[in-house]
């Protein structure tokens, strides 16, 4: 009589696949187990072990996903049910720390595989995979056992009342087990499991497969994914993440620690290829990945070094690139200068060119040598426009002269007869019209006229006017008090609320007073960035209304922010999800060095850490780099004030010690 072993196969093509029990309360786990089983195999869960009972008897299942959380002794619940169901392929899901007691449940051959919770998609549909053709193939064995025992109908008949007892007798047995895990606190008696070295292929005695090797079954997982070139992705299912599932298994397998070691490999490959082609920034981020799972590497060392040449080979690249545009940058600022293009068109000047140049490179001496000229040739026009009566030229240029920095004798005997020529200037006379005295004859003065006498009796306005504008050139805002721009400015609306120039210089004088308040605000000066602000409501609220509250809120979230980053508080006071411990530096540890480094970092609102900076270090720039990397893969639960979620500044002080790394 032949054997037919196509029962398997049938099965799987008529759509009828065993299904798949899963004994947990965790919803999430369900879940997980419900997608990653196989195409066309129901799920089903049972919360305790008397719906286990239930669904046993009713559903026949395959497959039982048994969570630890959900069981009082797995080691006696599996001893049982597979000894009354040797056809039930038992996959055990529980957390690391019972990762010992189920590796030799598994070794035992207890049961057929265990997964580390919480669930793995990839991992999980690998697992349900593997388990569901292992219940086939048992069920296979058995009916070949069954037919090759019976002869004929009354073999058949036997088969069938031996399936029907089992059946009547679930609860029975169900029953015993429930009994036997909670009410007993002695290890019930399992019959001792003696591992017997088999052949490939070799099945136990009565013709049932025998369990295989669940670490040689990751590890040939592992080597497909490596040959198809999925080093560290897709998640779950990667070269990387199914060596690191057999290592779980086994932390002693030698095979799976060389084969991480080989990933490893692989992504520095990618490193070198991306520093050959000078991409920088790809070949650093593939380095770091190579560093987060093995930090022993040998060749990290080699290429750290060849990133610092690639580095220092940009800097002087970018050096000479950024030479070339000074000097570009320099030539059209001295075509311009000799063209007449001083001050103007906007963004076609001497000015914004050497404005730029300054900002590449403001150490270069012939962009200083070239801004001295160019200050000089402001001062000068300065003086001819003041001679020439263009008291609005003279004031731009002098106001030009003093945003390229210069402050010489020169510039300011300009500015002192700027402002006398200002002071001078009689009612009514336009911007262009010189009115200083030394203009008039002494013999040829004309008498005044009564208006002008009644002027004379009265606050000179024009004076006024040019007083707030001295001030305002001289970045006198608010500062003396009584002779400041703010101070003046009142003066003349007191004195003449109708002229028009009071709108003008208070319009100018508001956004002058905004623009330095946020200034100060960046540099952190917060009570000085808040007088400003305030001085620039009073002055031109009507004006610059919106502007002025966005620069009032922007204050607010600065100050909270700077309190935030201020408010350093230790790491061991914020509950830490994940924690690396830095590797010791090879060079260190051959030289015996021992240390500390000080860090402080940022916890962000995620909670991964950002920021980090070394406060202090003993030795220096010996531990650095090590505990720079192991923090910043370090995570918190986010940090929250008032229900919202912050950031938050920490400190932490990592300590190197020799008899620690051993």
């Amino acid at each position: 009589m032949e054997i037919d072993d196509s029962q398997a196969l049938r099965q799987l093509e008529e759509g009828h696949q065993p299904p798949v029990l899963v004994l947990s309360r965790d919803a999430n786990l369900v879940e997980t187990v419900k997608k990653a089983a196989p195409r066309g195999v129901p799920v089903a869960f049972a919360p305790d072990l008397d719906h286990v009972a239930e669904k046993l008897s009713n559903l026949k299942p395959g497959v039982l996903v048994a969570d630890t959380a959900s069981t009082a002794d797995v080691a006696s619940m599996v001893a049982q049910l597979t000894q009354h169901f040797p056809e039930l392929v038992v996959v055990v899901a529980g957390k690391r720390e019972e990762n010992s007691q189920l590796m030799q449940l598994t070794a035992a051959g207890r049961i057929f595989r265990f997964l580390l919770t919480p669930l793995s998609h990839g991992q999980t549909r690998l697992a349900l995979d593997a388990a569901v053709k292992q219940h086939l193939d048992l069920s296979a064995a058995g009916q070949r056992l069954s037919t090759g025992s019976a002869a004929g109908e009354g073999g058949s008949k036997n088969y069938v009342m031996t399936y029907g007892a089992l059946a009547a007798g679930l609860l029975v047995v169900i029953g015993g087990i429930w009994f036997g895990v909670n009410r007993f606190t002695g290890e019930p008696e399992v019959p001792p499991v003696v591992n017997v070295p088999a052949a490939p292929g070799a099945q136990q005695p009565g013709g049932v497969p025998e369990r295989p090797d669940p670490v040689k079954a990751e590890l040939a997982l592992a080597k497909d994914a490596f040959a198809q070139n999925k080093f560290i992705e897709p998640q779950g299912e990667s070269a990387l993440d199914l060596y690191r599932s057999a290592l779980a298994l086994d932390p002693n397998s030698q095979e799976a620690k060389d084969g991480i070691r080989s990933v490893v490999d692989k992504i520095l490959e990618r490193a070198e290829a991306a520093l050959l082609a000078e991409r920088l920034e790809e070949a650093i981020r593939t380095i770091e990945t190579a560093r987060d799972i093995d930090s022993t590497h040998p060749r990290l060392a080699f290429l750290d070094t060849q990133v610092a040449r690639e580095r220092e080979r940009l800097k002087l690249s970018q050096a000479q690139e950024v030479g070339n545009r000074v000097r570009s940058l320099l030539n059209t600022a001295n075509d311009r200068m000799a063209n007449g293009r001083l001050l103007t068109p906007n963004n076609g000047s001497a000015r914004d060119a050497l404005l730029e140049a300054r900002r590449l490179d403001p150490t270069d001496p012939t962009v200083l040598s070239t801004i001295r000229e160019f200050s000089a040739q402001l001062t000068e026009e300065a003086r001819k426009s003041l001679a020439g009566g263009n008291i609005e030229a003279a004031t731009a240029f002098v106001q030009g002269a003093r945003q390229m920095g210069s402050a010489g004798s020169a510039l300011a005997a300009v500015e002192r007869s700027l402002a006398e020529a200002t002071r001078a200037g009689s009612p009514g006379a336009g911007p262009n019209t010189a009115t200083t005295a030394p203009a008039q004859s002494a013999g040829t003065r004309r008498p005044a006229t009564p208006a002008a006498s009644q002027a004379g009796a009265g606050p000179n306005i024009d004076a006024m006017v040019a007083d707030v504008r001295t001030r305002l050139t001289e970045g006198k805002l608010i500062d003396p008090p009584g002779d400041s721009a703010r101070d003046l400015l009142a003066n003349l609306r007191t004195a003449a609320p109708n002229r028009p120039e009071a709108d003008e210089l208070a319009r100018t004088l508001s956004t002058r007073l905004l623009d330095s308040g946020r200034q100060a605000m960046n540099a952190k000066a917060y009570d000085r960035s808040a007088q400003l602000i305030a001085a620039a409501k009073d002055v031109g609220q009507r004006f610059n209304g919106p502007a002025i509250a966005q620069a009032e809120a922007d204050l607010i979230a600065a100050r909270e922010q700077n309190s935030q980053l201020t408010n350093v508080v230790s790491a061991a006071s914020l509950k830490r999800v994940r924690m690396v411990s830095p590797a010791y530096p090879d060079a260190a540890r051959k030289r015996g060095i021992e240390g500390w480094v000080e860090l402080a970092f940022t916890v962000q609102t995620n909670g991964t850490v950002d920021q980090v900076e070394v406060r202090n270090a003993s030795p220096a720039d010996v531990f650095d780099d090590a505990a720079i990397r192991a923090v910043r893969q370090w995570r918190f639960e986010p940090v929250e004030k008032n229900g919202e979620r912050v950031e938050q500044r920490a400190m932490v002080r990592l300590k190197f010690s020799q008899q620690a790394a051993n």
